[in-house]
């Protein structure tokens, strides 16, 4: 009768007690070959039997789909992670919530570990029994290292010092080491960090600019006229009257800075973290020479001696007298292909002394001049003006201004003809001729205070530009913009106001320069019948070529002189020179100043009048027709009004957000896949398909304490075991199981088993 039977090759080395080939032999005689238990004498043929094919179908359960799990969990929050999902929270709650949800993803995997080791450690304690005949301390390491992550350690310590299954004990120890470092990385996997949220909410504006449609009055569309500016009044009177609080530096108006006018958040909010983009315009100016000009200065009256004008004392309320001659400026230029005049009125003091500039227009004590100026197109984009200095010595604060270069240009003596010739005086005048543009833009406002952020040196008026007394080329152009408006903005008839009144009669004892004063006051207190008497036509033409000192004057002459710090006994200024700064480019950056706050009272204020013309009104007539019916119409006229609009607000706030910790996402997930490779490989190798052939169903201490094993017992305590070492080197035998019993393979007690030759054992020992 033919027999098989499993026989397990020696170990020279003292290395791998795993399964060798199997070998099946038919009806053979093995008995033990003396020297030795571990040789064999054998009689039979050997024939070596075709190994299994691995079972794949071992992935197929509950401990693949958990590996699996735990892996797609990763993978998921690696998507969640590069679509940048962050889950705003409350602030407050932040921390509470941080540890939730890291406690949360804790003990999901931990409760994942304790079912993955729960199913999969019975697997791979019982393969170790499904191929015996095995060394029992290999069966010993198999069972001990499943015990968790020290005890795998352990056994591969004591693997490295005597190898019996050291593949196993790394694959073990690798397989606890991922499910361990996977429970710690799980507690860091969450963030919840206070971080500034941006935030984007649409907000009410008004509008900084004044509408270029709202600048047209309804019906004031001329018939056949192109569009533009030209035939409209624009009366910036009240607008004007602002430009005097720019010598306040305390105050701040929101919507204007410098020589910028923004648009602004109609009702600022109270979050100091918000800023809102919104749109600017900007004014800029740029003078230069008047070319082609001269000057010329006459006595209105040549016939007359020179009046007495009659004034207090700064500190005092006594009267005090100075002579003076009425004169009168005339400047010609040429504006494209127009030949220009304007006119002014002045006083000069028959004393003709160093103070005689300070006491042009008495009591003010401006030195820049606007003379007044006919409307007519291509004006608009343009202003002269001119400065008045003495140059035997700074009285009252006057001087020359400069270019970038030190230079004064071309200034024209001031010069009166009179009746026995010319009288001289020790001034100077400089004719100013300058233009306006304007950009726009967008700019960065704080949205709680409407101011501006980040402010550049070129919005302040201070951008790096040589300003030179080269001759000025005024713009021309004629169009609907906010350039076309600016002549008339200081002109003293419609834009600019006076400092005072003009009184309508000549008072006999003020201290108020006015244009009706310029008749021989004194001949009409000496001698009142010796009164020169002017005509209508005379007084109203003197009226409009004179006019007494504006807002804008005293504006621009504190800006390039300084301000007045005290006056002499005689009433003369005394400026501060630190505070002078009497330059080209300061007075383009003043003009620039002075048009921005004008045009941001008119756009947010109603302060700006427009007329136009009545020739397009049905009905209507001239001005004799209408004198003659007495029936008046009155110009079509609007008053520019506010204009609103929208913007987004950004905000930036504290807010906290969920976020995935990346060391820790990136741990996790190589772990995973770590973890869930070792898995499928212990549920696929070899041993793990011979489950199935296991003589026990448990591998568990109570299971084995069932099987008698005295013959073990027996071999062990022959030799003293003193140490750990000392024990895995005693267990270095093959067992098996036969029939409920822990046998040692060679011993008489193994019927089953014979020996075989010393060749074939070297040969099994060595495959």
């Amino acid at each position: 009768m033919a027999g098989k039977y499993r026989v397990l090759g020696p170990r020279k080395d003292g290395s791998s007690g795993d399964q060798l080939p199997e070998l099946l032999y038919d009806d053979a005689k093995v008995r033990p070959m003396k020297g030795g238990d571990e040789k064999y004498e054998s009689r039979t043929t050997r024939r070596t039997s075709p190994p299994r094919p691995r079972r794949l179908t071992s992935l197929i359960g509950l401990p693949m789909v958990l590996h699996l799990g735990v892996l797609a969990l990763y993978i998921a929050l690696c998507l969640v992670y590069a679509m940048g999902s962050n889950i705003p929270v409350d602030l407050t709650k932040a921390s509470h919530i941080q540890s939730r949800m890291n406690f949360t993803s804790h003990v999901i995997m931990l409760g994942l570990s304790t079912v993955i080791v729960a199913l999969m450690q019975p697997i791979a304690t019982r393969t170790p029994f499904g191929h015996l005949p095995r060394s029992l301390t290999s069966l010993s390491d198999k069972l001990s290292s499943w015990s968790g992550l020290g005890s795998s350690l352990l056994n591969l310590y004591h693997n490295l010092r005597y190898p019996t299954t050291l593949g196993n004990a790394i694959i073990t120890t690798l397989y606890f080491s991922s499910l361990s470092g996977l429970g710690a990385s799980s507690s860091f996997l969450f963030n919840v960090p206070a971080v500034n949220q941006t935030t984007f909410s649409k907000v009410p504006t008004q509008i900084g600019s004044p509408s270029k449609l709202g600048l047209i009055p309804p019906g004031c569309n001329a018939p056949g006229e192109s569009a533009n500016f030209t035939t409209l009044t624009f009366e910036w009177y009240r607008s004007g009257m602002s430009i005097g609080m720019l010598n306040d530096n305390t105050t701040a108006f929101p919507g204007l800075s410098a020589n910028r006018i923004y648009d602004t958040l109609l009702s600022p909010l109270p979050d100091s973290n918000t800023s809102a983009e919104v749109n600017y315009t900007e004014f800029h100016v740029q003078c230069g020479s008047v070319p082609q000009m001269n000057i010329s200065v006459s006595d209105i009256d040549p016939d007359s001696a020179p009046y007495v004008v009659e004034y207090k004392d700064w500190n005092s309320t006594d009267w005090r007298k100075d002579s003076n001659f009425h004169a009168q400026l005339t400047i010609n230029y040429p504006l494209g292909s127009t030949a220009m005049t304007l006119r002014d009125g002045l006083s000069l003091s028959a004393y003709n002394n160093a103070s005689s500039v300070g006491r042009l227009w008495r009591p003010s004590d401006i030195l820049l001049r606007v003379p007044n100026s006919n409307l007519m197109p291509g004006i608009g984009r343009n202003v002269v003006l001119y400065n008045v200095y003495n140059e035997t010595g700074l009285a009252s604060g006057s001087q020359p201004i400069l270019d970038s270069e030190n230079a004064t240009g071309s200034p024209w003596p001031l010069a009166m003809q009179m009746a026995e010739g010319a009288f001289g005086t020790a001034m100077l005048v400089q004719v100013i001729g300058c233009s306006l543009t304007t950009s726009n833009g967008r700019a960065t406002i704080d949205a709680a205070t409407n101011q501006l952020i980040n402010t550049t040196a070129a919005q302040e008026g201070g951008e790096v530009r040589r300003s030179t007394w080269d001759d000025w080329k005024p713009d021309l152009n004629n169009s609907i913009s906010l350039e076309d408006t600016w002549a008339s903005m200081f002109l003293p008839t419609i834009g600019s106001a006076g400092l005072w009144d003009s009184p309508p009669i000549p008072l006999l004892q003020t201290p108020l320069w006015s244009c009706f004063s310029m008749q021989a006051e004194n001949n009409a207190r000496a001698n009142e019948s010796a009164a020169m008497n002017y005509t209508v036509a005379q007084l109203q033409d003197m009226y409009d070529n004179c006019h007494i000192p504006t807002v804008i004057e005293d504006y621009l002459t504190t800006r390039l002189f300084g301000p007045v710090i005290a006056h002499t006994l005689a009433g003369d200024a005394v400026r501060a020179p630190s505070a002078a700064n009497a330059t080209l480019r300061a007075l383009e950056s003043a003009l620039a100043n002075a048009t921005a706050m004008a045009m941001w009272s008119a756009a947010r204020a109603n302060t700006l009048t427009v007329s136009c013309p009545t020739y397009n009104v049905t009905g209507a007539q001239d001005e004799e027709a209408q004198l003659a019916s007495g029936e008046f119409i009155l110009p079509l006229s609007t008053v520019l009004a506010p204009v609103n609009g929208s913007t987004v607000v950004q905000g930036r706030k504290l807010a906290a957000h969920i976020t995935i910790d990346v060391p820790s996402l990136v741990i996790g997930t190589a772990l995973a896949v770590i973890l869930t490779a070792l898995g499928a490989y212990i549920l696929i190798r070899e041993d793990t398909a011979r489950m199935a052939d296991a003589p026990i169903r448990d591998a568990g201490l109570l299971s084995l304490m069932t099987l008698e094993n005295s013959a073990i017992a027996a071999r062990l305590s022959a030799t003293g075991l003193q140490s750990a070492q000392a024990r895995r080197r005693a267990g270095d035998f093959l067992v098996r199981i036969v029939d409920g019993r822990f046998v040692i393979v060679g011993d008489e007690e193994d019927a089953d088993v014979k020996s075989v030759s010393d060749g074939d054992s070297e040969s099994l020992a060595g495959k």
